[in-house]
């Protein structure tokens, strides 16, 4: 997932709910979607950054997440889950434009069957990318 103009945050549970904890990238960088990277949650693999043969998508379209986040536009990761994006960013898959959302999680364990939306597959495969 590569991502330019936006900072990288995490989401950190707090006392009185979310909070976000900036997190140290280049301006342009890669997220890893495979769990693999040895610099997580950056991608540690050279351009084109492909580590796995991504599945066409087999299940429909998940409803759209509700989550509270932090005011304004941003990406931020969930502890040992998605990639959070909420507010106007704007999202190309492959070469499509995604219709813009107010919120909306992307897989980053790979095991996704709606990809390159996160449908909670990271539940089931025990996924843990964050220390």
């Amino acid at each position: 997932m590569l991502v330019s103009r936006l900072p990288l945050q995490r989401l950190a549970r707090a006392d009185e709910g979310w909070t976000l904890r900036p997190v140290e990238a280049p301006d342009g960088y890669a997220l890893c979607r495979c769990g693999r990277s040895s610099t997580m949650p950056l991608c540690d693999r050279d351009e084109p950054y492909g580590c796995f043969d991504e599945a066409p998508s087999t299940a429909p379209e998940p409803s759209p997440f509700r989550w509270d986040v932090p005011e304004g536009p941003g990406l931020a990761l969930k502890p040992d889950g998605p990639v959070r994006i909420a507010g106007p960013v704007s999202v190309t898959y492959g070469d499509e434009p995604r219709p813009p959302a107010d919120r909306v999680s992307f897989c980053r364990c790979g095991a996704s069957r709606c990809q390159p939306l996160c449908d909670s597959s990271h539940k089931a495969t025990g996924f843990r990318a964050d220390p």
